[in-house]
This record gives C-alpha cells, sequence and structure tokens, in this order.
C-alpha cells in the first residue's frame, strides 16, 4: 500500500496511465476497502456542490453500506460528514472520534477527517495522520474482540 501512496502523491491526476489505475484498483479489491462518492459525480476542479446534490443521492449511499457492511466508514470533510450523519459536524472538533449511525437496523461506525483536495490539501497531513489513526485504533478494537471470545471460550 506504501508503494501506492507515494506513486499517488508524485503523479499528477492528468498523468495517471490506465496500467496504474488498474494497479491501484486491484491493490483496493485486494485489501478490501471501498471507495465511493456521495454526490455520483465530479468536476474538474474541487469546487464545492451544493448540499441539495449530496442530499440527493444519500439514498444511494446507506443502500451501498447496508450491502458491503463496512467495518468502518470515512468522511471527508465538513460538508458530507454533516450530510450522512444528518448534524452539523466541524472535522476539527470531532477528529479521531468514532461516530455511530443506524442504518436499516444496524450500526454504523463513521470518522471525519479532513477533505484533501482543493483548499483541503493544506490539511492532507491532518488527514493521513488521521487515517493511520482510525487504522491503529480499528486493529486494536480487533484484537480485544478477539481477546474477550477467546475469554468467553475458557
Amino acid at each position: 500500500m506504501k508503494k501506492f501512496i507515494k506513486k499517488i502523491r508524485t503523479l499528477k491526476g492528468s498523468e495517471w496511465t490506465e496500467e496504474f489505475a488498474i494497479e491501484v484498483y486491484q491493490d483496493v479489491e485486494k485489501h478490501k476497502y471501498f471507495i465511493t462518492n456521495l454526490a455520483k459525480c465530479t468536476q474538474v476542479d474541487a469546487r464545492e456542490l451544493p448540499d441539495e446534490v449530496f442530499k440527493q443521492y444519500l439514498h444511494l449511499l446507506e443502500k451501498e453500506i447496508s450491502l458491503i457492511n463496512p467495518k468502518v466508514i470515512i468522511l471527508f470533510g465538513n460538508q458530507v460528514s454533516s450530510i450522512v450523519l444528518n448534524e452539523k459536524i466541524s472535522v476539527s472538533q470531532v477528529r479521531r472520534q468514532c461516530l455511530t449511525k443506524e442504518i436499516n437496523n444496524q450500526v454504523h461506525k463513521f470518522y471525519s477527517v479532513y477533505y484533501p483536495i482543493g483548499n483541503g490539501r493544506f490539511n492532507i497531513d491532518k488527514a493521513i495522520e488521521d487515517i493511520k489513526y482510525i487504522m491503529k485504533e480499528e486493529q486494536i478494537t480487533k484484537i480485544r474482540e478477539k481477546e474477550q471470545i477467546d475469554e468467553k471460550v475458557k
């Protein structure tokens, strides 16, 4: 994964070849992490979309979450975090906090991190730090859950 992060950082979007994109997608599949865009659309630049665009597709994101049932969901930026969690979210106030939301009778874990594109690139280091923190916390949680299961078995 470090190989791809380094290469992604050095390549401009226009320099991505089809072969490199396939390599990245294969790595995504191998490690079973999923990427989706709440708005289901992108623009050439990273300007904000109106809330209504995101809200229009929220039901599709929730359907994806129900189908995939991910262990953790990372939301990028204040706007998307606020819309998905249906409350005013400021990433700076909730960094590294696990937030929850029930979707189709199942509770899902969410973390909000800085949006690392456009003006958010000034916080890209914080976004990377937070994602590493989340990964570490999830590993610790997994170990604790295994220990609890082992204790019950004894």
